[in-house]
């Protein structure tokens, strides 16, 4: 019984540490990146969408619950005016990754996923999850009637945003294992 608590609790350290991590690379983007925004939500640089990949390929379902639940703090501004809509985008947020990398990856253990990552294939999921992103997240603004939606339009800046974003995060990690893997020798 003591075994299962304590898996709780790691898990829940771990959503909440996710949670907690996202929500501050979100304010620094907004910060660094702020003359770069497109419209509310969608920034030509996003470095919150690398954060998501690292936070579900090392932790997987727990990174993807702490994306969900910072998303769901982020838009609680929003939360009074329309509740469904906050509520999908964490989903959306939290779950689109960790789906990315569950069909990528074809359903085996992800554990050692991130060390076998290629530069190819890091290239290819962040390709991929910026494009699954950014046209989930539309697809869900639509259906909930938002006003302001183009879809054709506005699921490009979205995109590119993610890509870029999560290449710069990807790499800068990629890069910074490297190091220190080098570093140890």
């Amino acid at each position: 019984m003591k075994i299962v608590g304590q898996e709780v609790l790691e898990t829940a350290a771990l959503t909440l540490s996710s949670a907690v991590l996202f929500v501050g690379f979100f304010h620094f983007n907004g910060w660094l990146f702020a003359e770069l925004a497109y419209s509310q939500g969608i920034n030509w640089v996003f470095l919150p969408a690398g954060f998501r990949i690292v936070l579900v390929l090392i932790l997987g379902l727990p990174g993807a619950a702490g994306i969900t639940l910072g998303t769901w703090f982020l838009g609680q501004d929003a939360a009074s005016s329309d509740v469904e809509l906050v509520f999908l985008n964490g989903i959306v947020s939290g779950i689109t990754p960790f789906l990315v990398m569950k069909v990528l990856d074809k359903g085996q253990r992800t554990s050692g996923l991130l060390q076998s990552m290629t530069t190819q294939r890091l290239l290819n999921f962040t390709l991929i999850f910026a494009a699954a992103n950014s046209v989930t997240h539309h697809v869900v603004w639509l259906l909930m009637a938002r006003a302001d939606v183009n879809i054709w339009v506005d699921v490009w800046p979205m995109f590119i945003g993610d890509a870029i974003g999560a290449l710069l995060m990807l790499y800068g990690f990629k890069l910074l294992l490297t190091q220190i893997k080098f570093k140890a020798l």
